[in-house]
Protein backbone atom coordinates (compact mmCIF):
# COMPACT_ATOMS: atom_id res chain seq x y z
CA UNK A 1 0.00 0.00 0.00
CA UNK A 2 1.33 3.43 -1.01
CA UNK A 3 0.47 6.40 1.22
CA UNK A 4 1.54 9.83 0.04
CA UNK A 5 1.32 12.40 -2.74
CA UNK A 6 2.94 12.27 -6.17
CA UNK A 7 3.59 15.48 -8.10
CA UNK A 8 2.91 14.49 -11.70
CA UNK A 9 3.60 16.44 -14.89
CA UNK A 10 0.41 15.92 -16.89
CA UNK A 11 1.04 16.30 -20.62
CA UNK A 12 -1.30 18.01 -23.05
CA UNK A 13 -3.92 15.84 -24.72
CA UNK A 14 -5.05 13.63 -21.85
CA UNK A 15 -7.47 14.17 -18.99
CA UNK A 16 -6.55 14.27 -15.31
CA UNK A 17 -8.57 11.08 -14.88
CA UNK A 18 -6.48 9.43 -17.61
CA UNK A 19 -3.47 9.94 -15.34
CA UNK A 20 -5.28 8.25 -12.46
CA UNK A 21 -6.38 5.32 -14.62
CA UNK A 22 -2.84 4.81 -15.92
CA UNK A 23 -1.43 4.78 -12.36
CA UNK A 24 -4.07 2.29 -11.24
CA UNK A 25 -3.33 -0.06 -14.15
CA UNK A 26 0.45 0.20 -14.17
CA UNK A 27 1.12 0.16 -10.42
CA UNK A 28 -1.95 -1.85 -9.32
CA UNK A 29 -2.90 0.92 -6.89
CA UNK A 30 -6.63 0.96 -6.24
CA UNK A 31 -7.00 3.97 -4.00
CA UNK A 32 -5.71 7.15 -5.61
CA UNK A 33 -7.17 10.44 -6.77
CA UNK A 34 -6.13 13.88 -7.92
CA UNK A 35 -6.69 17.34 -6.46
CA UNK A 36 -7.26 20.21 -8.88
CA UNK A 37 -8.34 19.10 -12.35
CA UNK A 38 -6.33 20.10 -15.41
CA UNK A 39 -8.18 20.33 -18.74
CA UNK A 40 -6.97 18.04 -21.56
CA UNK A 41 -5.48 21.04 -23.43
CA UNK A 42 -3.47 22.06 -20.34
CA UNK A 43 -0.24 20.62 -19.02
CA UNK A 44 1.77 20.84 -15.84
CA UNK A 45 1.49 20.04 -12.14
CA UNK A 46 -1.17 17.56 -11.06
CA UNK A 47 -1.20 16.34 -7.44
CA UNK A 48 -2.09 12.65 -7.07
CA UNK A 49 -2.87 11.31 -3.59
CA UNK A 50 -2.60 7.67 -2.54
CA UNK A 51 -4.15 5.63 0.27
CA UNK A 52 -4.33 7.46 3.60
CA UNK A 53 -3.20 10.68 1.93
CA UNK A 54 -6.65 10.97 0.33
CA UNK A 55 -7.94 11.65 3.84
CA UNK A 56 -5.55 14.60 4.22
CA UNK A 57 -6.77 16.68 1.27
CA UNK A 58 -9.45 18.43 3.32
CA UNK A 59 -6.86 19.38 5.96
CA UNK A 60 -4.70 21.29 3.46
CA UNK A 61 -5.49 25.01 3.85
CA UNK A 62 -6.82 26.60 0.65
CA UNK A 63 -3.97 29.12 0.66
CA UNK A 64 -1.49 26.23 0.51
CA UNK A 65 -3.04 25.11 -2.78
CA UNK A 66 -2.73 28.41 -4.63
CA UNK A 67 -1.54 28.10 -8.21
CA UNK A 68 0.72 29.75 -10.77
CA UNK A 69 -0.02 29.44 -14.49
CA UNK A 70 1.74 30.45 -17.69
CA UNK A 71 -1.01 31.15 -20.21
CA UNK A 72 -1.23 32.27 -23.83
CA UNK A 73 -4.23 34.31 -24.90
CA UNK A 74 -5.00 34.63 -28.60
CA UNK A 75 -6.80 37.86 -29.42
CA UNK A 76 -9.50 38.52 -32.02
CA UNK A 77 -11.77 35.50 -31.56
CA UNK A 78 -13.98 33.95 -28.92
CA UNK A 79 -15.04 30.33 -28.50
CA UNK A 80 -17.86 28.68 -26.58
CA UNK A 81 -15.40 26.81 -24.34
CA UNK A 82 -13.17 29.89 -23.86
CA UNK A 83 -10.20 27.90 -25.22
CA UNK A 84 -8.82 26.59 -28.51
CA UNK A 85 -10.87 23.37 -28.35
CA UNK A 86 -14.22 25.13 -28.69
CA UNK A 87 -16.31 26.39 -31.58
CA UNK A 88 -15.67 29.96 -32.71
CA UNK A 89 -18.49 32.24 -31.57
CA UNK A 90 -17.20 35.63 -32.79
CA UNK A 91 -14.43 37.14 -34.91
CA UNK A 92 -13.05 40.67 -34.47
CA UNK A 93 -12.33 42.30 -37.83
CA UNK A 94 -10.39 45.33 -36.56
CA UNK A 95 -6.85 45.96 -35.32
CA UNK A 96 -5.68 44.46 -32.03
CA UNK A 97 -2.65 46.73 -31.83
CA UNK A 98 -2.95 47.73 -28.17
CA UNK A 99 -0.37 49.68 -26.22
CA UNK A 100 1.33 48.17 -23.16
CA UNK A 101 -0.64 50.63 -21.04
CA UNK A 102 -3.95 49.41 -22.50
CA UNK A 103 -2.97 45.77 -22.06
CA UNK A 104 -1.81 46.15 -18.45
CA UNK A 105 -4.93 48.12 -17.59
CA UNK A 106 -7.08 45.27 -18.91
CA UNK A 107 -5.04 42.63 -17.05
CA UNK A 108 -5.16 44.52 -13.76
CA UNK A 109 -8.94 44.70 -14.00
CA UNK A 110 -9.00 41.02 -12.99
CA UNK A 111 -6.55 41.16 -10.09
CA UNK A 112 -8.04 40.94 -6.61
CA UNK A 113 -11.02 39.22 -5.00
CA UNK A 114 -14.18 38.95 -7.05
CA UNK A 115 -16.90 36.55 -8.23
CA UNK A 116 -15.82 34.77 -11.41
CA UNK A 117 -18.29 33.19 -13.84
CA UNK A 118 -16.94 29.74 -14.78
CA UNK A 119 -17.10 28.44 -18.38
CA UNK A 120 -20.27 26.51 -19.21
CA UNK A 121 -17.98 23.73 -20.45
CA UNK A 122 -16.79 22.84 -16.95
CA UNK A 123 -17.32 20.01 -14.46
CA UNK A 124 -19.35 22.18 -12.10
CA UNK A 125 -22.61 20.45 -11.19
CA UNK A 126 -26.08 21.99 -11.52
CA UNK A 127 -28.71 19.96 -9.68
CA UNK A 128 -26.51 16.89 -9.96
CA UNK A 129 -25.67 17.34 -13.67
CA UNK A 130 -22.26 18.44 -14.95
CA UNK A 131 -22.37 21.76 -16.76
CA UNK A 132 -20.40 20.53 -19.78
CA UNK A 133 -22.77 17.58 -20.25
CA UNK A 134 -25.75 19.93 -20.19
CA UNK A 135 -24.07 22.29 -22.67
CA UNK A 136 -23.25 19.45 -25.07
CA UNK A 137 -26.85 18.26 -24.86
CA UNK A 138 -28.04 21.71 -25.90
CA UNK A 139 -29.53 22.53 -22.50
CA UNK A 140 -29.40 26.04 -21.11
CA UNK A 141 -26.58 26.45 -18.61
CA UNK A 142 -26.57 29.26 -16.06
CA UNK A 143 -23.66 29.36 -13.66
CA UNK A 144 -23.38 31.63 -10.63
CA UNK A 145 -20.23 33.60 -9.94
CA UNK A 146 -17.79 31.94 -7.54
CA UNK A 147 -15.40 33.80 -5.22
CA UNK A 148 -11.79 33.71 -6.41
CA UNK A 149 -8.65 35.67 -5.62
CA UNK A 150 -6.15 36.59 -8.31
CA UNK A 151 -2.97 37.82 -6.66
CA UNK A 152 -1.25 38.97 -9.85
CA UNK A 153 -1.40 38.88 -13.64
CA UNK A 154 1.83 39.84 -15.38
CA UNK A 155 2.34 40.42 -19.09
CA UNK A 156 5.33 38.30 -20.19
CA UNK A 157 5.16 38.77 -23.95
CA UNK A 158 3.03 40.46 -26.63
CA UNK A 159 3.66 39.11 -30.11
CA UNK A 160 2.20 38.11 -33.48
CA UNK A 161 2.80 34.63 -34.89
CA UNK A 162 1.23 33.36 -38.12
CA UNK A 163 -1.18 36.30 -38.19
CA UNK A 164 -2.33 35.56 -34.64
CA UNK A 165 -1.92 38.19 -31.95
CA UNK A 166 -0.91 36.52 -28.69
CA UNK A 167 -0.41 37.63 -25.12
CA UNK A 168 1.72 35.50 -22.81
CA UNK A 169 0.79 36.08 -19.18
CA UNK A 170 1.63 34.61 -15.78
CA UNK A 171 -1.24 34.29 -13.32
CA UNK A 172 -0.98 33.68 -9.57
CA UNK A 173 -4.38 32.78 -8.16
CA UNK A 174 -6.43 30.86 -5.62
CA UNK A 175 -7.71 27.34 -6.16
CA UNK A 176 -10.95 27.19 -8.14
CA UNK A 177 -9.91 29.99 -10.52
CA UNK A 178 -10.59 29.31 -14.19
CA UNK A 179 -7.84 30.67 -16.45
CA UNK A 180 -10.18 30.14 -19.42
CA UNK A 181 -12.58 32.61 -17.85
CA UNK A 182 -9.75 35.09 -17.27
CA UNK A 183 -8.87 34.82 -20.98
CA UNK A 184 -12.50 35.38 -21.96
CA UNK A 185 -12.87 38.33 -19.56
CA UNK A 186 -9.65 40.03 -20.71
CA UNK A 187 -10.79 39.72 -24.33
CA UNK A 188 -14.10 41.32 -23.46
CA UNK A 189 -12.36 44.10 -21.56
CA UNK A 190 -10.12 44.85 -24.55
CA UNK A 191 -13.14 44.71 -26.85
CA UNK A 192 -11.64 42.29 -29.36
CA UNK A 193 -12.38 38.96 -27.72
CA UNK A 194 -9.83 36.30 -26.76
CA UNK A 195 -9.47 32.62 -26.05
CA UNK A 196 -6.96 30.47 -24.17
CA UNK A 197 -4.56 28.76 -26.60
CA UNK A 198 -1.91 27.41 -24.21
CA UNK A 199 -1.81 26.67 -20.49
CA UNK A 200 0.97 25.43 -18.24
CA UNK A 201 0.31 24.99 -14.53
CA UNK A 202 3.72 25.83 -13.17
CA UNK A 203 3.01 25.38 -9.49
CA UNK A 204 0.50 24.15 -6.92
CA UNK A 205 1.33 25.36 -3.41
CA UNK A 206 4.99 24.57 -2.78
CA UNK A 207 5.20 21.95 -5.54
CA UNK A 208 6.43 23.13 -8.95
CA UNK A 209 6.72 21.52 -12.38
CA UNK A 210 10.55 21.17 -12.61
CA UNK A 211 10.29 18.66 -9.72
CA UNK A 212 7.25 16.80 -11.09
CA UNK A 213 7.40 13.21 -12.33
CA UNK A 214 7.14 13.07 -16.15
CA UNK A 215 4.17 11.06 -17.37
CA UNK A 216 6.38 8.83 -19.54
CA UNK A 217 7.94 7.41 -16.37
CA UNK A 218 4.46 6.38 -15.22
CA UNK A 219 3.77 4.77 -18.59
CA UNK A 220 6.97 2.72 -18.23
CA UNK A 221 6.11 1.76 -14.65
CA UNK A 222 9.24 3.30 -13.14
CA UNK A 223 9.24 3.17 -9.32
CA UNK A 224 8.50 6.61 -7.86
CA UNK A 225 8.41 6.27 -4.05
CA UNK A 226 12.09 7.22 -3.79
CA UNK A 227 11.75 10.04 -6.32
CA UNK A 228 11.84 13.67 -5.13
CA UNK A 229 8.39 14.08 -6.77
CA UNK A 230 6.87 11.78 -4.13
CA UNK A 231 5.86 13.36 -0.81
CA UNK A 232 5.57 11.02 2.13
CA UNK A 233 2.35 10.98 4.14
CA UNK A 234 3.84 12.84 7.11
CA UNK A 235 5.31 15.57 4.87
CA UNK A 236 2.13 16.61 3.04
CA UNK A 237 0.72 18.95 5.68
CA UNK A 238 2.64 21.95 6.99
CA UNK A 239 1.14 22.00 10.49
CA UNK A 240 3.26 21.09 13.56
CA UNK A 241 4.06 17.46 14.34
CA UNK A 242 3.63 15.88 17.75
CA UNK A 243 5.43 12.65 18.52
CA UNK A 244 3.59 10.66 21.16
CA UNK A 245 4.70 7.94 23.54
CA UNK A 246 4.21 4.31 22.60
CA UNK A 247 1.57 3.73 25.28
CA UNK A 248 -0.45 6.66 23.89
CA UNK A 249 -1.13 4.83 20.62
CA UNK A 250 -3.88 2.81 22.32
CA UNK A 251 -5.68 6.01 23.32
CA UNK A 252 -5.35 7.41 19.80
CA UNK A 253 -6.58 4.22 18.17
CA UNK A 254 -9.69 4.48 20.35
CA UNK A 255 -10.31 8.13 19.49
CA UNK A 256 -9.48 9.56 22.92
CA UNK A 257 -8.06 12.99 23.65
CA UNK A 258 -4.40 13.36 24.61
CA UNK A 259 -2.63 15.64 27.10
CA UNK A 260 0.89 16.94 27.69
CA UNK A 261 1.78 13.70 29.46
CA UNK A 262 1.22 11.78 26.21
CA UNK A 263 3.71 13.86 24.24
CA UNK A 264 7.40 13.02 23.92
CA UNK A 265 8.42 15.69 21.41
CA UNK A 266 7.02 18.52 19.24
CA UNK A 267 8.38 19.47 15.81
CA UNK A 268 7.27 23.01 15.01
CA UNK A 269 6.67 24.27 11.48
CA UNK A 270 6.21 27.55 9.63
CA UNK A 271 2.55 27.28 10.60
CA UNK A 272 3.19 27.50 14.34
CA UNK A 273 -0.16 29.18 15.06
CA UNK A 274 -2.06 26.24 13.65
CA UNK A 275 -4.74 24.64 15.79
CA UNK A 276 -4.28 21.38 13.87
CA UNK A 277 -1.49 18.93 14.70
CA UNK A 278 -0.11 15.85 13.02
CA UNK A 279 0.24 13.03 15.54
CA UNK A 280 3.21 10.75 14.89
CA UNK A 281 4.13 7.43 16.46
CA UNK A 282 7.54 7.01 18.15
CA UNK A 283 8.93 5.81 14.79
CA UNK A 284 7.50 8.97 13.17
CA UNK A 285 4.62 7.45 11.20
CA UNK A 286 1.50 9.59 10.88
CA UNK A 287 -1.27 8.03 12.99
CA UNK A 288 -3.81 10.83 13.42
CA UNK A 289 -4.80 14.47 13.01
CA UNK A 290 -5.75 16.24 16.26
CA UNK A 291 -6.97 19.75 17.03
CA UNK A 292 -6.65 22.16 19.92
CA UNK A 293 -10.00 23.29 21.30
CA UNK A 294 -8.73 26.56 22.81
CA UNK A 295 -12.07 27.63 24.21
CA UNK A 296 -12.62 24.33 25.99
CA UNK A 297 -9.05 24.15 27.27
CA UNK A 298 -9.13 27.71 28.60
CA UNK A 299 -12.41 27.04 30.36
CA UNK A 300 -11.19 23.89 32.04
CA UNK A 301 -7.61 25.11 32.51
CA UNK A 302 -6.16 21.95 30.97
CA UNK A 303 -4.30 21.38 27.71
CA UNK A 304 -5.93 18.67 25.64
CA UNK A 305 -5.92 17.76 21.95
CA UNK A 306 -8.94 16.11 20.36
CA UNK A 307 -9.09 13.69 17.39
CA UNK A 308 -10.20 14.90 13.96
CA UNK A 309 -9.02 11.90 11.94
CA UNK A 310 -7.51 8.66 13.24
CA UNK A 311 -5.71 6.25 10.94
CA UNK A 312 -6.48 2.96 12.65
CA UNK A 313 -3.85 0.31 12.23
CA UNK A 314 -6.39 -2.09 10.78
CA UNK A 315 -7.96 0.57 8.46
CA UNK A 316 -8.15 -0.61 4.87
CA UNK A 317 -8.63 1.45 1.71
Amino acid sequence: MVDGCLVVYKPKGITSHDVINKIRRVYKIKKCGHAGTLDPMAQGVLLVFFGKALKLINFIPAEHLDKTYLARLTLGKTTDSYDETGNVTSVYEHSTDYSCEQLNKALNKFVGKYNQIPPIYSAIKIQGKKAYAMARAGEEVKLEGRPVEVTSIRLIDNYINKDKHNLLIRVHCSRGTYIRSIAQDIGQELGCGAYLSYLLRERVGKWDYPHALPFWKIEKGIEFTNDSAFIKLEDILSCPKIIVKKETLFKINNGQFITRNDISNIELSNDENSDIFQILSPNKELVAIYSNNKEKNNRENEFRLFPMRVFHQDETY
